[in-house]
């Protein structure tokens, strides 16, 4: 099983620092994180990260063929971008969503996810570990039918 991890607008910046754990994640260690609990998990990864919405269209169209899955955290993007929903509902490759914080504590303007609707699930708020949830779970939906059908919201 293969899974693109699609990263978009100023991910590749990622300082994340998670209350009560001491240090910072930089986005090549969760690059590395998510490599590894993905081969845990006998998932291979591919890794794309672009702050330009059309190279992520791009990548996520090209993805069939090549690709089981799509793990995907649109950046801002997530609330703006009815052109990579699009792309989600069109590439024929299974996708769920992750955001490392929780959009509901920041701006109001960040509540809507329109990227969300082109998804099967979605990670909120979980900082990397989402992106560990995420994998498992499109991996079980792949398991179970090969064709997700539902949505879940974690």
């Amino acid at each position: 099983m293969k899974f693109l991890v699609i990263n978009g607008p100023n991910l590749n910046l990622l300082r994340y620092t998670q209350p009560d754990i001491p240090g910072e994640m930089d986005y090549e260690s969760l690059l590395d994180y998510i490599y590894t609990c993905c081969r845990r998990m006998g998932i291979e990864t591919e890794f794309y990260q672009s702050n330009h919405e059309g190279d992520l269209i791009d990548e996520i169209q090209s993805a069939a063929g090549r690709a089981d899955g799509i793990l995907l955290n649109p950046g801002g993007y997530a609330h703006t971008s009815v052109a990579i929903l699009d792309a989600l509902r069109v590439c024929g490759v299974p996708a769920v969503e992750v955001l490392l914080d929780a959009p509901s504590e920041k701006e109001p303007f960040r509540r809507s996810d329109i990227v969300s609707f082109g998804c099967q699930g979605h990670f909120i708020g979980e900082g990397p570990a989402g992106y560990l949830h995420a994998a498992a779970y499109l991996a079980q939906l792949l398991r179970l039918d090969g064709s997700p059908h539902s949505r879940i919201t974690m």
